[in-house]
């Protein structure tokens, strides 16, 4: 979800019952806008890992279309993640990839998810299943908001995640000594975590 100044403005939340929270978000009255889908995401780079030096994303999705997003740094000063979100839509997903490859960038990282998006009080709700978990993100144009939101689904505001799924990652990584190299669902069966293992700090 992008804001009319082309910024991404999100918390997610870690989630050991999902069941639950889309429970909540029926009885307050959410509207699921998008049925669970699945999402498949190339991350590039340069050789040199430019793109991650200077905290940029450049991302090729693949759900119900296929999609090209760019995000700038992220602006976590405010207690959420702010940043730039400038994304297309392309009609080929294979043939994009050979353009930006052509152009020197390279897949460093596969990750996939399923997906169920909801709207609440001009908000976008996602329900993100990941393979190490659940996650619910909550994007809107201020802080102020997504915190007003948090309060009426039900999660604790102080535990909320500015990282992105790809830091978590790095993060299980090196508190679980986990050995995959790509976030697939193949490479994560049998592995279950809690959200202590996110732990950052």
């Amino acid at each position: 979800m992008q804001t009319n100044d082309t910024h991404e403005r999100e918390v997610k939340f870690y989630i050991s019952d999902p069941q639950g929270i889309t429970n909540r978000l029926q009885s307050i009255g959410a509207i699921q806008i998008k049925n669970r889908v699945h999402e498949y995401n190339l991350r590039f780079d340069t050789a040199k890992q430019d793109l991650r030096q200077n905290h940029q994303v450049l991302r090729l999705r693949k759900d119900s279309a296929n999609h090209l997003t760019y995000k700038g740094a992220s602006d976590n000063s405010e207690g959420i993640a702010d940043r730039e979100e400038l994304e297309i839509t392309v009609s080929d997903f294979g043939m994009t990839r050979s353009i930006l490859e052509a152009l020197g960038y390279t897949p460093f990282m596969i990750y996939e998810k399923y997906r169920t998006t909801y709207i609440y009080k001009e908000c976008e709700i996602v329900l993100d299943e990941l393979p190490f978990g659940y996650f619910i993100e909550i994007e809107g144009t201020s802080v102020e908001k997504i915190k007003e939101i948090a309060m009426d689904v039900g999660v604790n505001w102080e535990k909320r995640i500015t990282a992105s799924y790809l830091e978590l990652f790095q993060t299980l990584q090196r508190n679980k000594n986990i050995q995959a190299h790509n976030i697939l669902f193949s490479e994560f069966s049998g592995l279950d975590f809690t959200e202590a293992d996110f732990n950052r700090s």
